[in-house]
């Protein structure tokens, strides 16, 4: 999962390439064709557990470009485990666990050892690393100085505040952008929602399924409603955890993470009100708030600078520092983030101080995989100006988080125009899942999926993403993919600190 170190959300979880196994070393399977050519994972696939005999993989072709079916092809590496009744197995789960850009290979090993694991009884698991991700021809791009110059680490937090650092990240984005697209740009072209779900359904032509069923995370959320409204026919069961909105735009991730992260401030500020006696920061909300916003607006305007004990190096601190501790969505950091805004508030050294670092390549969105699909989605960011405007009548409307964390640029200078989702209404078994406090996919995105393309939405009372398989009420997973019963109630989430 990417982390920012400036009040920028981990929006989703992503993973680098990986190396790739060498050409021929498994038959790739081409639709229309009797079958595949299983092998074990761990003869075919470098680093992968010796001591794992249940995986096998295979490789799948799909065309590198669909409006040309009979051209060019590229191949994805899929692997499967096989349901442990034969008896009673159903069909098979195809498995996402979001990014985009996180490789899904590995997947069926690790629901097999989770609470959901229950689904591979009648089901085999499907994984698969999407085109142009890890085994299936990832294509990896790091910046270099030739981007663009970037605005030293000490500036990092005031990029959202001054237009002259905002315009090196902007165009360091773009240079980054148009270098690592001429590295392969008819495979990235391709990477996008829409042509991924055409890749699902090759595969489950491979698999000689008429039906699949899926499971997806995160912005595998996305993928599986997308394959659902183009190929309702050809779905058994989906569910879907930690939903995605219905736009695909960043514009809309950005905002609602945003709206969930100030709700959760808000929260940790109920929590260390109802803890004035110790922490000394109010006793109710509006205390809290308030002692925090003058806190951020004097650190803004005269940083801090602050000498660890056992004399390692000082760390500045600001008023962006104070901001990211106290919207943390992980309620066991509450109780060092209100300590630390107390300690900053009456010149102690804050628990938190590690912490309190910025990278000045954060901005940048170096995934490249991860950039291909958000772009090619959406299309070109909006021009920098329009993009700074819009940060400077936001922070005007909210000092204390209005300006912060803005990521739209990532798209900046992108060459290829949107290819927007196809997300309607669909007849199969839909359960959705989403977290009431998280702040990655907010709660309110599976509201919004399941206004568009329906189903139940089962309702996780924690603040993780993506957390079913961890849980006790993973059960429900199972449940739903062995009945096809949905569930529109409620289930614990982890257990919290109180």
């Amino acid at each position: 999962m990417i982390t920012f170190k400036v009040l920028v959300p981990a929006v989703l979880a992503i993973s680098i390439a990986l190396p790739l196994t060498p050409a021929g070393a498994v038959a790739v399977a081409v639709p229309g064709k009797p079958a595949l050519s299983w092998a074990p994972c761990r003869t075919l696939v470098k680093d992968w557990n010796a001591k794992d005999t249940r995986t096998e993989c295979t490789r799948v072709a799909v065309p590198l470009d669909y409006a040309k079916p009979h051209g060019r092809t590229t191949s994805l590496m899929v692997s499967r485990i096989k349901a442990t009744s034969a008896k009673r197995r159903q069909g098979v789960v195809l498995i996402n666990p979001g990014g985009p850009g996180s490789p899904g290979l590995s997947w069926p090993g690790i629901l097999g050892q989770s609470t959901v694991a229950g689904i591979g009884i009648d089901h085999d698991l499907i994984g698969f690393d999407p085109r142009g991700i890890g085994r299936s021809g990832g294509v990896a791009c790091s910046p270099i100085p030739e981007d663009g110059p970037t605005p030293a680490t000490a500036d990092v937090p005031a990029v959202y505040r001054q237009e002259a650092l905002y315009r090196l990240i902007y165009n360091r984005q773009a240079g980054y952008n148009a270098r690592c697209v001429s590295k392969n740009a008819t495979l990235i072209a391709g990477m996008s929602t829409t042509v991924m779900a055409q890749d699902l359904d090759r595969i489950r032509i491979a698999l000689g399924e008429q039906k699949i069923s899926y499971y997806g995370i995160s912005w595998g959320t996305a993928l599986g409603a997308e394959y659902r409204s183009l190929y309702d026919n050809h779905v058994d069961r989906m569910l879907l955890d930690s939903v995605m909105p219905p736009d695909p735009s960043i514009r809309t991730l950005y905002e609602g993470t945003m709206d969930a992260i100030r709700a959760g401030y808000f929260r940790f500020a109920d929590w260390a009100a109802a803890r004035d006696p110790q922490y000394h920061l109010g006793s109710t909300r509006t205390a809290v708030a308030d002692k925090v916003t003058t806190l951020v607006r004097t650190l803004d305007a005269h940083p801090r600078t602050i000498t660890p004990p056992g004399g390692e190096a000082p760390v500045t601190v600001n008023g962006d520092n104070v901001r990211m501790i106290v919207t943390s969505s992980d309620q066991d950091s509450w109780p060092d983030g209100a300590a630390s805004v107390a300690a900053l508030r009456h010149g102690g050294t804050p628990p938190l101080l590690e912490e309190m670092t910025y990278d000045s390549d954060s901005l940048i969105n170096s995934e490249l995989a991860q950039v291909a699909v958000l772009c090619n989605d959406e299309g070109p960011a909006p021009r920098r100006a329009a993009l700074w405007r819009r940060i400077q009548q936001k922070s005007a409307s909210d000092p204390l988080f209005g300006g912060e964390g803005n990521f739209e640029h990532w798209c900046a200078g992108w060459p290829s125009p949107a290819q927007r989702w196809h997300l309607k209404a669909g007849s199969s078994a839909l359960q959705l899942v989403g977290h009431r406090y998280e702040d990655t996919t907010p709660y309110g995105f599976a509201l919004a999926m399941q206004r568009r393309v329906g189903g139940a939405l089962l309702t996780v009372e924690d603040d993780q993403h993506g957390s079913l398989q961890r849980l006790p009420c993973g059960s429900k997973a199972v449940e739903f993919f062995s009945t096809g019963r949905t569930d529109n109630g409620t289930c614990p989430g982890a257990d919290r600190e109180s």
